[in-house]
Parts: structure tokens; C-alpha cells; sequence
């Protein structure tokens, strides 16, 4: 339940949700005059929500950094968190089809190969109930796709029960009740905020690896002023990650 009402309400607070709710009010005015103004704020939140130079600036203030394998430290755990690594419906049989986060997974790999983990834990279970059951889940498709790149098997645990980065803290934890040292969180670089928070409360020292950038290094150019469809799902990341901090803080996760 929590799930769901979870993600009605970052819907509802995502620059699409508060669009979507404006459009319907302003459907409602009757007065000319309310209905131009509404007209007005609903085209100046679409721009602030569809301009890059403005997104990007929010994201690289949000963002943590990337860094250079080379310069990361050395860790016995390294924990990727699933959500966006694989496409679950068209990696039937032997296919692996990577999804939007597949970087997490590749950085992944390129630490342990880098040597700078040992052990790789895949933190993520199926979310909702799968519909149908000859769909592999994400968990045990990262772990093949691990394997196909080289990572030894015995080298891999996974953490098939979390459904939100709250329980992939929790149930980390479970799995390394007595472990002292620090893990590295390997997970996309909007994302870290949030995870690294739920660590620290579960209390479970840990590093962490940016991945997936999605902001932009690069000088202000005239064109970035100019709206873009693209841009207003970058604003959404940003604004479910905002929500979700303030519902985790709400529930005592954070």
C-alpha cells in the first residue's frame, strides 16, 4: 500500500502531475480573466520544467559526482541497487535487454574487474507481484549479465526482497548483520541522496559510486534556453527523488 500511495503522490508533484492538476482546474474557471491567468502560470511552469539550462543546473547541484575508477578506493562489498538495470519483459530466454539504469550495472562490473571490490551484492526484488511468470526478474538477469561480462558467481549475492531503496538498506543490512567495514553504494547519481541516507539509518557504513549522470557538463549555449521534451522528463527525476526525501523523512526511513 505504501508503494502505491508512494508513487501516486510523486506523480501527483512531478511537473506532469502539477500540469495535469492546473489543465483540470483551469477547465473548471468560468471567469475569462482567472482563465488567462491560469493559462499564463501553466505555460510559465511548462517552460521552467522544459528548459535545459535551468534542469541542468538543478541536477548539477543535486547530483553527486562522477568519478575515475582508477581513484576509487578499495572495498570487500560492492552493492548495486536495482530499478531501471534491466527490460524484465523483452530479456526472455537467454536475452539480456539492459534498461535506462544499466550503467549501474556496468560500473559495477568494471569495479570488481578494476579490482576495487571483491563481492558484488544485487539489492532489488520484483516491486509488485510479477503478472506473469515466465518474465525473469531484474535481480537474476543483472546476475547473468554479471556472469556473461566475467564476474565469478560465488562472487555474487543476491537480495531478492527489497521493493524501495528504504528496504534495499534494510535488507543489506539483514544480510551483513555483524559486518564493521564500509560497502560501496553503487547506484545513479540522482539517486545517492536518497540511498545514502537509508544506509546511514539502518546504520550500515558505506562509500559511494555515481553512475547515469543525467546532468550536462558543458558552457550555456542560446539553444538551452529553448524548451525540450527531453528536459521535462529530466525535471520529473529530479522532482520524484525531491518527494521521495521528503515521503522517507515523513516515515522515519531517513
Amino acid at each position: 500500500m505504501f508503494f502505491v500511495l508512494s508513487k501516486t503522490l510523486a506523480f501527483l508533484l512531478k511537473p506532469i502531475g502539477i500540469l495535469f492538476i492546473l489543465t483540470l482546474f483551469n477547465l473548471s474557471l468560468k471567469n475569462r480573466t482567472k482563465n488567462k491567468r491560469m493559462t499564463i502560470g501553466f505555460l510559465v511552469i511548462l517552460y521552467i520544467f522544459s528548459c535545459p539550462a535551468i534542469i541542468n543546473y538543478m541536477l548539477k547541484m543535486y547530483e553527486f559526482p562522477t568519478h575515475e575508477i582508477v581513484n576509487s578506493k578499495n572495498y570487500e562489498f560492492g552493492i548495486v541497487l536495482t530499478g531501471g538495470l534491466i527490460n524484465e519483459s523483452k530479456s526472455l530466454g537467454d536475452n539480456i535487454h539492459l534498461g535506462p539504469q544499466s550503467d549501474r550495472l556496468w560500473q559495477t562490473a568494471e569495479l570488481y574487474k578494476a579490482k576495487k571490490i571483491t563481492k558484488i551484492m544485487i539489492s532489488g526484488g520484483d516491486g509488485f507481484h510479477k503478472i506473469d511468470p515466465l518474465i525473469p526478474t531484474e535481480n537474476d538477469k543483472s546476475r547473468d549479465f554479471l556472469i556473461k561480462v566475467g564476474v565469478n558467481p560465488e562472487d555474487i549475492i543476491q537480495e531478492k526482497k527489497a521493493i524501495n531503496t528504504h528496504e534495499n538498506a534494510k535488507f543489506s543490512k539483514q544480510l551483513l548483520p555483524n559486518y564493521k567495514k564500509t560497502v560501496l553504494v553503487i547506484t545513479s547519481a540522482f539517486h545517492l541522496k536518497r540511498a545514502l541516507a537509508c544506509f546511514e539509518k539502518e546504520k550500515l557504513k558505506a562509500d559511494w559510486y555515481a553512475t547515469s549522470p543525467i546532468s550536462r557538463n558543458y558552457n550555456f549555449k542560446l539553444q538551452d534556453l529553448i524548451p525540450s521534451s527531453g528536459t521535462l522528463s529530466d525535471a520529473e527525476t529530479i522532482a520524484n527523488e525531491l518527494v521521495g526525501m521528503v515521503v522517507y523523512k515523513f516515515m522515519g526511513y531517513i
